[in-house]
């Protein structure tokens, strides 16, 4: 028994589990525990013997088997016992909604019969299954067309109600002699109804098709997958090739086989019926795969019918797909279920992604300026006993622009830039003012970078969605304001001790021309929303020369008034780079 508070996986675990163990041990179709044996050749005698072969069945998991037992078993003499057996066979195999189905009858027709602690747990099943089970509502098809559902017929238009299926991916077909066959693709989730406009298109261009059994027999004629009529039948068709085939009574049948109709005239197709005592049931993954038996095309989806015994080549094709061969023994009696999953073939431009969005975007970045030198006369001099240590200091950014689907990328960008280079122990001289000589000494120098603004255009290229690359090429002006501080220890050119020099400054407006290529590798975090880690090259060349100002004087201790000579704070041409962080959002 099932207990109502367990949770609700283990339940319906449990519940499938309970169903099928009664399936296996139930009475076989006996209507009473009094009745009498059923006599040889009574149809409940065959029932009997197809519900033991279903129960051994489904103790070894041969559940397709199974399931063809017991549905044998229910045409002969239906009971609740070979009902729950099929319904648990159903359930088993993931055909949800021909499940839900068949429990729906065990309740409704053997409502009576059924032990209480069965209808229980059948009940339970069917709120479970119609969680698994959607509909789908033809609409606009021409009246009396044939639907059917994965290969299954579902009747005609307009069906009754909307046609219940399990959830996933089902090929619709719908037909009318004179028009042109619809199908589509539908995609059907849980308790939810799916509808499908069929209009179909009258043939502009067709011809006809006459089909007879050889003996004249009286046989379901199936063109395309649709019943059509009986033979002798005549119907039009549009132009091309069709797959035809007879299905009678007690196995008599014929094998697909390929016709060809004709513009304005009629095609005349005679079969001889045979015993075909095999079946199939061919199912391709994905559902809207094309089957061809022994080189003939039987049509898309799922193929259920019957073949002659022994050898046969199934073929299974899909755009997108890898195809797949298999061969096939088909035993006299038996149901035979054929899986074609097919594998994806990654080289079709069938899996290629669209191409992303055109997109406005902005973009914030910050990064650590690495200068190793700031050259000129003071850094670009530094040997010996002196010591420059490498530029640092901070870099920030913001990117607007707008980037094509293609990836290629162009607009405005601007910048921050501040950085200082500390030069120590460098020997130096200052002159005094009406002295001759100069006195000798060292300085300590603050080369800085200060209040750098760039802005300008950029171009750039972007690959890849989920982990993106950025390439992207900036340039234009930048202004700033460069100088050095100095402090340091000389020794008079008169006698007397040595004396110390500042902290003095001096600041220079210098403008340069900026070109700053950067690469960055981005993680999308949501649609719009991507961060970044990247690295920015940084190449600045001066316009100007700031220098030192060789008219400023100083105090040069018991020398008293001093210069220092002209000296270039900054090199012609300056790089660098800034590795960091950026964060970008795309408006699209």
């Amino acid at each position: 028994m099932i207990r109502a508070e367990a949770p609700r996986p283990a339940r319906r675990a449990r519940v499938v589990a309970g169903l099928i163990a009664l399936a296996i041990a139930l009475p076989p179709v006996v209507a009473r525990a009094d009745e009498p044996a059923p006599a040889a050749q009574d149809p409940k005698a065959d029932a009997r013997t197809h519900f033991d072969k279903g129960k051994r069945l489904s103790t070894d998991g041969a559940w397709p088997a199974a399931l063809a037992e017991f549905l044998a078993s229910r045409e002969l003499y239906a009971t609740w016992g070979n009902t729950l057996g099929a319904a648990s066979a159903l359930r088993k195999l993931a055909r949800f909604d021909e499940a839900l189905d068949m429990f729906e009858i065990l309740l409704r027709d053997f409502a009576a019969a059924v032990p209480a602690d069965v209808r229980v747990a059948a009940q339970r099943e069917v709120i479970e299954l119609r969680d698994l089970v959607g509909t789908i509502e033809i609409e606009q098809a021409e009246i009396g067309a044939a639907i059917t559902v994965d290969a299954r017929s579902r009747g005609e238009y307009p069906a009754p109600s909307p046609l219940r299926v399990g959830a996933g991916t089902h090929l619709v077909r719908v037909s009318k002699e004179g028009f042109e066959p619809f199908e589509a693709r539908v995609d059907v989730a849980g308790k939810q109804t799916a509808r499908v406009t069929a209009k179909l298109r009258a043939l502009v261009a067709s011809g006809r098709l006459r089909v007879a059994e050889q003996s004249g027999a009286a046989l379901q004629v199936i063109v395309d997958g649709d019943r059509v009529g009986r033979t002798p039948w005549e119907g039009v068709l549009a132009l091309g090739e069709h797959v035809a085939l007879l299905q009678g009574d007690d196995d008599l049948g014929t094998a697909p086989v390929p016709v060809q109709v004709k513009r304005d005239a009629t095609t005349r197709l005679t079969l001889a019926a045979e015993k075909l005592t095999a079946r199939v049931v061919i199912e391709p993954v994905p559902a809207n795969a094309s089957v061809a038996i022994d080189a003939v095309a039987v049509g898309l989806g799922r193929w259920e019918g019957r073949l002659r015994k022994g050898p046969h080549r199934i073929e299974v094709a899909a755009p997108g797909f890898l195809p797949s061969v298999r061969e096939v023994s088909l035993d006299a009696g038996a149901r035979t279920e054929v899986a074609v999953p097919l594998a994806r073939d990654p080289a079709s431009p069938f899996w290629r992604k669209p191409p992303a969005p055109a997109r406005f975007l902005i973009e914030i970045g910050g990064a650590a300026a690495i200068l190793p030198s700031f050259l000129g006369d003071i850094a670009g001099d530094c040997v010996g006993s002196c010591n420059a240590a490498p530029g640092i200091g901070g870099y920030a950014t913001l990117h607007g622009g707008y980037e094509r689907s293609s990836g290629f990328g162009f607009g405005l960008a601007a910048g921050y830039l501040v950085a200082e280079q500390a030069v120590t122990g460098r020997p130096a001289t200052l002159q005094p003012v009406g002295l001759m000589g100069k006195a000798k000494g060292t300085l300590d120098d603050s080369l800085a970078i200060r209040r750098g603004i760039l802005v300008g255009p950029w171009l750039g290229f972007s690959y890849g969605e989920r982990f993106p690359v950025h390439a992207r090429l900036g340039a234009g002006p930048m202004f700033a304001w460069v100088g050095d501080t100095r402090t340091g220890s000389f020794t008079p050119v008169k006698a007397g001790p040595a004396y110390a020099v500042g902290p003095l400054s001096v600041s220079t407006f210098t403008p340069f021309v900026q070109i700053t290529p950067d690469v960055h590798f981005g993680f999308r975090v949501t649609p719009h929303f991507e961060v970044g880690l990247g690295v920015d090259a940084l190449i600045l060349v001066a316009l100007a020369e700031p220098s030192w100002d060789a008219k400023r004087q100083i105090n040069a201790g018991i020398d008293g008034i001093g210069t220092f000579p002209s000296e270039r704070f900054v090199g012609r041409v300056l790089f660098g780079v800034a590795p960091g962080l950026s964060a970008r959002y795309d408006f699209f």
